[in-house]
């Protein structure tokens, strides 16, 4: 083939090519720069005249942009898929700063609470109002809500749908379930032990217990954040992290606060012991979300279009 038949400027960048171009497009003396349309003609032609065994084209696209949901497929991290690295990731997750701030946050709050008088004028007035009403009905049914945070139930429950979820993993409904059983083990795991610290730390007493209220006493007592609270709405949080339904989310999240209302109910808590204990679970739950779902809830793509370019931001809730 002539030289001046060649595509200048392909041996700049080590290839080698023997594809003919139409003397239409091709201009010998000052360099061949095609334009949009040449390149579609130049295109065309490659793609007719083979050799050598080496194909190439060019294929502009005027309107081309990246698809969000592909590029933020390539950019999302996988659960780990070892139960030893979820749970440790739970523990980092849990006690990562952020984590820390919030708990940190709640402690401050529930002990502005515990410390002066909202905590006793709120217990008093939900005693009077539950136990003042027409009916016991709204006593009786908070107080059989109390077995949801016993744990010699609830965590043979958790450990259930786990295994069940394992031996059937082609059924949708149970391997769900299973999902919910092992992350509300795990919000456990991540969360009794701090959960176990606290209460000794804030020292905190039973209504019935001292003539001092709910105020705080390091080490003196351990009441100071109810265990029932915590392990009665930890499945309720799990189950609302879990679906994407704003229906669902609401109504597990109402779940949630069954358990604790019931200590208030049944005079074993002061309302700032229950509302640490459903935080501390909120947090627990929230660490082993972050695990499996270990992408922001804020995403970055870049963005392009025929007049422009650019960067394109998600929040996902």
């Amino acid at each position: 083939m002539p030289a001046d038949d060649q595509l200048p400027g392909l041996n700049d960048f080590g290839l080698s090519d023997n594809t003919q171009v139409d003397p239409a497009i091709r201009n010998p003396t000052q360099g061949y720069f095609p334009t949009s349309a040449e390149n579609s003609m130049a295109a065309s032609a490659a793609d007719s005249n083979l050799a050598g065994g080496m194909l190439w084209s060019f294929e502009p696209h005027s309107d081309a942009q990246g698809n969000p949901d592909d590029i933020s497929k390539l950019l999302e991290r996988e659960r780990p898929a070892s139960l030893i690295t979820r749970m440790w990731d739970d523990q980092k997750n849990f006690y990562s700063p952020e984590s820390l701030t919030l708990l940190g946050g709640g402690l401050i709050i529930g002990g502005a609470m515990a410390n002066s008088s909202i905590d006793d004028d709120i217990h008093r007035h939900f005693q009077s109002s539950v136990r003042g009403a027409t009916s016991d009905d709204w006593f009786e049914s908070l107080h059989a809500s109390k077995e949801l945070g016993n744990g010699m139930y609830t965590l043979p429950v958790f450990a259930t749908a786990w295994a069940a979820g394992e031996l059937f993993p082609d059924n949708a409904f149970v391997e769900t379930s299973g999902r919910w059983g092992e992350r509300s083990l795990r919000g456990f795991v991540v969360g009794a032990p701090p959960l176990i610290v606290m209460q000794q730390v804030t020292g905190g007493s039973r209504p019935t217990e001292t003539d001092e209220s709910s105020e705080w006493h390091p080490f003196r007592d351990n009441n100071g954040i109810s265990g029932h609270a915590f392990m009665g709405s930890l499945p309720f949080i799990t189950a609302a992290k879990m679906t994407e339904n704003r229906g669902y989310k609401l109504l597990f999240y109402a779940g949630s606060t069954i358990a604790p209302l019931s200590r208030v109910n049944d005079n074993a808590h002061y309302p700032s012991q229950i509302a640490l204990g459903w935080w501390m679970a909120y947090l627990a739950a929230s660490a082993v979300d972050a695990t499996d779902n270990p992408n922001s809830r804020w995403h970055f793509y870049p963005y392009s279009t025929g007049e422009g370019s650019g960067m394109m931001a998600e929040f996902r809730y």
